[in-house]
């Protein structure tokens, strides 16, 4: 697993940091074929396609890690704009209403608002906030209790009950995809297993020359830290630089 400080730097300091310790690894296979009784130039010998195999299987550990990371990032998204659009749809039955229920309503949303941004930093860690639940339970409870009376604030309270329905299932699955949803220490050692072993491998193919060698590894350095940037920028929907923000949620009860 990656450290958990990467996800707290910018953009180029993290991009950084995978460059240098992707090309600390490479320079040390490069230093290793340079002692000649570990890796004798002969090693080039070994048949080009090892380099192709090795090549490919990366590629598809990579896609494959890739898809997953950028699908789970896909439902996060989804699931904060679900919870943020049953808000907008509680707030349009509100505007039917008048008096102490609908000023009652309107105070309990915006207080759910606020706590739901309160226990956005540490959804990962340690789920939702008693503060964010006990807000929700209030929104239950002012549906329930102020428009028990006509058959007008019958129907009304029937889709706020609806959308509150909805909006607490997109939130439990958002507090879920912030905790669980990431990628597991085994995705990682494939990924990280199948470049150590392209370098390898790309140095044994070049055994002979030293300078074709340093360039071929450089080259693919860079592949491979471009990749696993990638890979990492999006690995925790609601942590990082491009962290899905609670904006849509705050604009929504406003």
């Amino acid at each position: 697993m990656p450290p958990d400080f990467l996800y707290s730097w910018t953009e180029s300091g993290m991009f950084l940091f995978i460059l240098l310790v992707t090309g600390l690894v490479a320079l040390a296979v490069h230093l290793l074929f340079l002692w000649r009784r570990l890796a004798p130039p002969t090693l080039a010998d070994l048949s080009p396609v090892l380099q192709t195999l090795c090549g490919t299987l990366f590629v598809l550990s990579v896609t494959f890690l890739a898809n997953t990371v950028w699908q789970t990032e896909g439902r996060a998204r989804e699931q904060v704009n679900a919870e943020a659009r049953n808000m907008r749809l509680i707030r349009t039955d509100m505007d039917a209403l008048a008096g102490p229920a609908h000023d009652g309503l309107l105070k309990t949303l915006s207080e759910y608002a606020s706590a739901v941004e309160s226990e956005w930093p540490g959804m990962a860690s340690s789920g939702g906030s008693p503060q964010a639940e006990q807000q929700l339970s209030g929104l239950y409870r002012a549906a329930m209790l102020g428009l028990a009376d006509g058959e007008q604030n019958r129907l009304l309270q029937q889709r706020i009950l609806a959308a509150l329905d909805a909006m607490s299932q997109a939130r439990q699955t958002r507090l879920t995809i912030a905790r669980s949803e990431q990628v597991s220490s085994g995705q990682w050692f494939t990924v990280t297993s199948m470049a150590l072993l392209l370098l390898v491998v790309i140095a044994v193919c070049h055994a002979r020359s030293h300078r074709a060698r340093g360039v071929a590894l450089a080259i693919m350095t860079l592949a491979i830290s471009i990749s696993a940037f990638e890979i990492l920028a999006h690995d925790r929907p609601f942590a990082g630089y491009l962290a899905i923000s609670p904006n849509p949620i705050l604009e929504a009860a406003r």
